[in-house]
This record gives C-alpha cells, sequence and structure tokens, in this order.
C-alpha cells in the first residue's frame, strides 16, 4: 500500500469492499453470449482504495500492483469514460488503485473497482447522477458491477444485472485463502454443462432464513455450481475446503470462478484458529460481512 493521501479539494479517497458468492448456480446460456446466473452475492471487509484526483483532461490510472493494466483495458478506465460521457462535462481524471483484493480470485476486485469509480467521480464532480443511472452503467461493464455498486446482501439473477434486496448479514467471520492458483473464468464457463432442468432459489425463504439465522443459517446452503469444473483441474482447492471443515470451518465454498475459498465460523477465536491452521497454504484474510461496500476514507 502507498501513503495515505490527505483529503483536499479536488480529490477524493474511496474503500471499495470484496464481495463473496454464497451460492452460485448457472442456469442456462444466454442469446448474448453470458450465462444465466442465480446467485447469493455478500460484500466483506476486504478493501481497496481508490484516490481520484480532478484533471483538466484526459484519463490516467496508476496502481501499487505492476500487473493491473493501465490503458483502456482497464474497467475503471471504461467507467471513467462512461461517466464523463453520461455527465456530459469535459474534464479529466487521475485514478491511483491500491490494491488489497487479490486478482483473478472470484472477490470481484475489478469490478468493485469501476464501481467504486462510478460512485467516487458522481462524488467528485458533484453531478448528483441518481444511483439508479449510475446503475445502467455499471451494467455496461461487467456481470458483477452491478451488484458491487450496490452491496450488501443480494439475491442476483440474470448476467447479474436483476438484484433482490436480503436483510444485511452482520454476524459470523470469513476467513478468505488466496491459494494463488490462475483460473480463467473464461474457461470456467465454456466447460461448465448446463442442467436441463432449473433449480430456484426462493427470496422469501432465504429472507426469513437470514433474518432466523444469519450467516450460519445460509452456511449450510454453500453451493458453487462452478466448483465441478475447478476443483477437477485445480484438486488442490477441494483438499483446502475439506482442512477448512476440519480446523472446526461450519462451512468451506470457492467464491466466484476462484481460486479464493472461504471459511465460515460463528465466532472470532474459531475463524483465527481456522486461518492459523491454513496460512501455510496461500494468502489468508479474516473478514466479517459488510453493507456498506463503498465509502468515502
Amino acid at each position: 500500500m502507498g501513503e495515505l493521501i490527505k483529503p483536499m479539494k479536488g480529490q477524493l479517497t474511496v474503500k471499495a469492499a470484496a464481495k463473496v458468492n454464497l451460492y452460485l448456480d448457472v442456469l442456462g446460456k444466454r442469446n448474448d453470449g453470458y450465462h444465466e446466473i442465480e446467485s447469493i452475492m455478500q460484500s466483506v471487509t476486504l478493501y481497496d482504495r481508490l484516490v481520484f484526483r480532478s484533471l483538466k483532461q484526459e484519463i490516467i490510472i496508476w496502481s501499487d500492483n505492476p500487473k493491473i493494466p493501465s490503458g483502456k483495458e482497464n474497467l475503471c478506465y471504461q467507467a471513467a469514460e462512461l461517466f464523463f460521457k453520461k455527465a456530459k462535462i469535459k474534464k479529466g481524471v487521475r485514478i491511483e488503485i491500491y490494491k488489497s483484493i487479490p486478482e483473478r480470485s472470484g472477490l470481484g476486485g475489478g469490478s468493485v473497482d469501476a464501481a467504486a469509480t462510478l460512485w467516487g467521480m458522481n462524488k467528485l464532480f458533484e453531478t448528483e447522477i441518481p444511483l439508479l443511472d449510475l446503475s445502467k452503467l455499471a451494467k455496461l461493464l461487467g456481470a458483477d458491477v452491478p451488484f458491487c455498486l450496490k452491496g450488501g446482501t443480494s439475491l442476483v439473477r440474470g448476467k447479474g444485472e436483476n438484484l433482490i434486496p436480503l436483510p444485511p448479514i452482520r454476524d459470523g467471520w470469513l476467513v478468505l485463502l488466496d491459494p494463488e492458483i490462475p483460473v480463467s473464468t473464461f474457461w470456467v464457463y465454456q466447460k461448465i454443462r448446463v442442467r436441463l432442468t432449473e433449480k430456484r432459489l426462493n427470496a422469501k425463504l432465504l429472507t426469513n432464513l437470514i433474518k432466523k439465522q444469519g450467516l450460519l443459517g445460509i452456511s449450510l446452503s454453500l453451493y458453487n455450481r462452478l466448483e465441478e469444473v475447478v476443483l477437477k483441474k485445480f484438486p488442490l482447492i477441494k483438499v483446502i475446503k475439506e482442512e477448512m471443515i476440519k480446523a472446526g470451518a461450519r462451512g468451506a465454498i470457492m467464491t466466484g470462478s476462484g481460486s479464493v475459498i472461504f471459511a465460515v465460523a460463528e465466532r472470532k477465536e474459531e475463524a483465527e484458529r481456522i486461518l492459523n491452521k491454513l496460512k501455510k497454504r496461500g494468502s489468508v484474510y479474516l473478514v466479517q460481512p459488510t453493507d456498506k461496500n463503498l465509502k468515502e476514507g
């Protein structure tokens, strides 16, 4: 991480939270090339930090992670372009991305940074574009960006654009483990087989479950259809899941297309015990659910 930058006029700092998939099913392939999904997504307290600086012209992207692209292929660059077009203002912006969320991990790092760009620039330039209009821009940037703009806890359908809010989950702890295995999302969805029958989640039942039991209630139903593909190719991920359960996790699952796996624990002491037993397997993070996915600071 770089040095903390003091707030000043023409500058804004935003913290952007990672997401996990507590449930993920693939229902079919759409005509637009995307897959129809059904998922329960949850924001967690692992943050990238983005600093936005107003410029007279051009869009400049910089990151403390040299693997992050700085050109037009960067989602933050694309989000900035869409924002300026929507706002109808002729300005520029420098976006500094300080990474804590692992890349290509299933935690939505690129998507949440793009969402933070829409949200942060709306504040920086005081344009007051309604959230509904920002959500329309988010849909153009990627399947996870609409959720990352809203955050919290949601049942997600379509290619990721249809969000049904669920009660906020504030209890419990998650241990994220990044085994640093590069998994291509495109490859995973190419390999997945679509079932002939669809199993749909009941939003009302989920709402009641979360209200009564919170994260621990959902932990009994953890599911990720993409594991069918990924675990065959990378058996270490299955081994790590089993080790998490053996260490006392209430449940363990891969998030998104991987390769991060997370364990659910009721209390912090339980989570710390799991973390200490698994830290030899890769980079580990102790986090909690949050409903504040984008915030200044």
